[in-house]
């Protein structure tokens, strides 16, 4: 697996630099630490000035060596990587030309009201990265539960897929959670016709349950020998929330989800579910990518 580490220096990245030294990494794992210098314009061309520039080139360069020897007994082979220009495009540029396959990174807190939201960098290197992103939040701890969110779809059978080829911790719980989500009921509909209507979501939400659970079960069976616990859950109501709130659980440590891939053109946008559970829970989220059909 080829590990991307973007740091700059801040509570968060530490967060994430900790956080990979729990992570279950499979051997032979390469590690490259990348930081961004984001320069501030200048036609000036003094002494005082090139010094200050380089001064910033020079702490980057510093914050990645930092990380990389975090990290250097968990993974030998590591490399750092400090570039100029926005934190955004240098870190996509590089898990690019590098092929990761993995962008690790802290997620930015906003405050009481906003909980857990994102930072703009983090949030758009989730959002237009083509490789599976780990957005840490909180302080690193072992993983004892992982969450893992299934709606039946390729792409969250590929996001538990990926969770279950890494070297896990047989003490692992992982849980799996499909949501059924209710089809709203039409204000338009005749009173006459209201029994037929209800009945008829009713059969729907059943239908959609058995669906899940079909799909549970299946990929339960992943794990199978690699992990002692496997939990299934199907629940009715809306899917962010349901997914928030099961990771609200003090044994879980970290949520699992697939991103669907939209084409060249929109490159590998997250759905409306993924994005949320990014934007709103308070654990590290693993978002899986997948290529587009």
């Amino acid at each position: 697996m080829r590990v991307l580490l973007a740091t700059d220096g801040s509570e968060d990245a530490r967060a994430a630099t900790a956080w990979l030294m729990q992570f279950p990494l499979p051997a032979g794992t390469l590690l490259r630490v990348v930081s961004a210098v984001s320069l501030p314009p200048s036609s000036i061309d003094v002494v005082p000035v090139r010094d200050f520039l380089q001064s910033m080139r020079d702490e980057a360069h510093r914050v990645a060596e930092a990380a990389r020897a975090a990290l250097a007994g968990r993974v030998p082979a590591a490399e750092v990587h400090v570039a100029e220009g926005d934190a955004r495009e240098v870190i996509l540029r590089a898990a690019e030309e590098w092929r990761a396959d993995l962008i690790v990174l802290g997620a930015r807190g906003l405050g009481t009201v906003a909980r857990f939201l994102l930072g703009s960098v983090s949030l758009g290197v989730a959002r237009h990265a083509r490789c599976s992103v780990l957005a840490v939040k909180g302080a690193a701890a072992r993983l004892r539960g992982a969450l893992v969110a299934i709606d039946g779809s390729p792409h969250a059978a590929a996001a538990a897929a990926f969770l279950a080829r890494l070297p896990l911790d047989p003490a692992l719980v992982v849980r799996l959670l499909g949501v059924v989500e209710r089809p709203g009921y039409p204000a338009t509909t005749p009173a006459l016709a209201a029994g037929m209507v209800r009945q008829a979501i009713e059969d729907i939400v059943e239908e959609r349950r058995a669906a899940l659970e079909q799909a549970l079960a299946t990929t339960a069976q992943l794990f199978a020998g690699a992990v002692k616990t496997v939990e299934k859950e199907v629940v009715v109501g809306h899917p962010v929330a349901e997914i928030i709130g099961a990771a609200a659980r003090p044994d879980v440590d970290l949520v699992v989800v697939g991103a669907r891939g939209l084409g060249a053109i929109q490159r590998l946008l997250l759905g409306s579910v993924s994005e949320g559970v990014l934007r709103h829970g308070d654990r590290p989220v693993l978002i899986v990518k997948t290529a587009a059909p």
